[in-house]
């Protein structure tokens, strides 16, 4: 294996990524954005590191990792990726323009409805809230854990679910 070439740790880090093992792709990943010279696939390695850092609730970094990703090319999940690590990092107004981002590039993605609408809800915007509620629905979210926490916020605040 040549050591110093970053490729061949962005493609160790997608086959650890890829059977489960995100610790090791994690810092198979950290080392290929740490070359001078980039990796060929760079949109990938920061797509899937800002992930693991999501997953391990490390924001700080992830919004980092996804902040570059931004710059270098954007793209819906780019700034996805950005939208949600700044809300969870309680950065409301930058979450809210960086979903925006993300549903100026891909308005179908229900993931983006749905961090939109608790950006909403925390905000305290009825309306856009049950708008992007609405959408995030219709584009049938598939994340339950996700849907758990937008249902949760909603009974928490008093609206946000057009059918209360």
């Amino acid at each position: 294996m040549d050591y110093l070439n970053p490729n061949v740790w962005g493609l160790k880090g997608h086959l650890y990524f890829l059977s489960g093992n995100h610790s090791e792709a994690k810092a198979c990943y950290e080392r290929t954005i740490s070359f001078v010279v980039d990796a060929s696939e760079m949109h990938f390695i920061f797509l899937r590191l800002g992930l693991i850092y999501l997953e391990e609730k490390e924001y700080e970094k992830a919004k980092k990792t996804y902040m570059e990703a931004c710059k270098r090319s954007p793209s819906c999940l780019t700034w996805l990726g950005l939208g949600i690590a700044c809300y969870r990092l309680e950065e409301l107004t930058e979450a809210e323009d960086a979903l925006s981002e993300a549903n100026a590039l891909n308005n179908y993605n229900a993931e983006v409805w749905a961090y939109l609408a608790l950006v909403c809800l925390k905000v305290g915007r009825q309306l856009e809230a049950e708008q992007a509620y609405k959408y995030m629905i219709k584009l049938k979210l598939k994340d339950e854990a996700l849907l758990a926490e937008i249902h949760t916020l909603q009974e928490t605040i008093g609206f946000g679910n057009p059918s209360f």
